[in-house]
């Protein structure tokens, strides 16, 4: 008797072509349709015989002259995703059907499509209808109505509340949620081995960080809101290990409630709660206060941008503010740096009462050089203590 067993290499590629979601599918159909025809028009022929730098001015040239039916182009996000799954099905094509290895992604023979892809992007993000929206910020007051319509006595409410006050504090990107797992915090302890209150978060505590000390990222603090326990994340965080019953093996951190949870006591199962799910949360839960989603970009990255302006508006430079959302380089928060109705408030006023306006309180990547640290070694924001330290 053979103990192995005996599917075919074709009954394994049927098997994996299977498991892709229908929607990808269709995606990838409907845009390889689009580039044959493409091809066809411009005469250009993939063949085995087609060189690398042939078919790199093939993409260069799709890159700059896709359009969609009407003859209208298509916003800049658009055309990322476009190239990069056309690129993506021509690699598969050629070493598939002719054993040939391309990578339009990294080979210098693509360089100039690559460039030509960015350089599309660049000009439509110039056209307002082109560009893609950036998530809108939100007000104090509007992430506090949202973090007060949660009941935090029911399995489903307590993660979102305890998420959206996390997903501000830590400046979450918009689906660190979902990948999030209970190894990355742990109880701050001090020189004496005895708990701060705190919790330290940083991803590099989870047993899946690869990479060593080149990943390693500067830790973020929950801290105890002493002054409402009702909206303290640390609380909150502590609730939610407590509901974590011995059924639970996985160690994501967002789990997907029990339906039984009343009459059984458990309430999650073992299992995580999806990535389109979370996704959903800070929309949902803005429409649900009464926030308008529709006039408004509303989405779960809304927290970090709410993040980054509440420093702004705080006075924290842009290099103490990088500090607190991890982004490479201060140029990374431009999109995030918009001067709302509170902040221009502030600064007119401060105008005319001949008061000087610092550097700090209206970053930009041009002032940079010139932004002094702060006085204070504290910015308070919501829940959370940021601490600076001057050197």
């Amino acid at each position: 008797m053979n103990r192995f067993g005996k599917n075919s290499s074709a009954d394994i590629d049927e098997a994996i072509d299977n498991l892709k979601p229908l929607n990808t599918t269709k995606t990838e159909n409907y845009i390889w349709k689009q580039f044959q025809e493409f091809c066809k028009q411009r005469n250009y022929e993939l063949t085995a015989w087609t060189s690398n730098d042939e078919l790199g001015n093939i993409l260069k040239d799709w890159a700059f002259n896709m359009k969609r039916k009407d003859g209208s182009d298509y916003k800049e996000g658009v055309v990322k995703t476009i190239w990069n799954v056309s690129a993506k099905l021509l690699q598969e094509q050629y070493f598939k059907n002719h054993n040939r290895k391309i990578d339009p992604f990294k080979d210098l023979a693509f360089e100039g499509a690559r460039k030509a892809r960015s350089t599309k992007r660049k000009q439509l993000q110039l056209i307002l209808e082109k560009r893609k929206a950036s998530s809108a910020a939100l007000t104090r007051d509007e992430i506090l109505k949202i973090i007060q319509n949660f009941d935090e006595n029911t399995p489903d409410d307590l993660q979102k509340k305890f998420y959206q006050i996390a997903a501000v504090e830590l400046a979450w990107r918009g689906n660190e949620a979902a990948s999030c797992v209970v190894n990355f915090f742990k109880k701050e302890l001090n020189n004496y081995g005895l708990p701060t209150g705190r919790l330290e978060y940083n991803t590099i505590f989870g047993k899946t960080a690869q990479g060593g000390d080149k990943n390693l990222v500067d830790t973020k603090w929950l801290t105890p809101n002493e002054e409402n326990e009702d909206l303290c994340p640390v609380r909150l965080y502590e609730k939610m290990m407590f509901k974590r019953t011995p059924n639970i093996k996985t160690n994501r951190l967002f789990l997907t409630p029990n339906n039984n949870w009343k009459a059984t006591n458990v309430w999650y199962k073992n299992c995580p709660v999806g990535v389109n799910q979370i996704s959903k949360w800070t929309r949902l839960g803005a429409e649900n206060v009464g926030i308008d989603t529709k006039k408004a970009r509303i989405t779960n990255h809304s927290n970090r941008s709410s993040a980054v302006s509440a420093l702004a508006n705080a006075g924290a430079n842009l290099q103490e503010i990088i500090k607190v959302t991890g982004h490479s380089t201060p140029n990374s928060l431009k999109p995030y740096l918009k001067l709302n109705e509170q902040h221009h408030t502030k600064i007119i006023n401060q105008i005319r009462n001949n008061q000087n306006v610092s550097s700090s309180s209206v970053p930009s990547t041009s002032s940079l050089q010139q932004q002094e640290p702060l006085n204070t070694n504290n910015i308070y924001y919501n829940n959370c203590i940021f601490h600076f330290h001057n050197n």
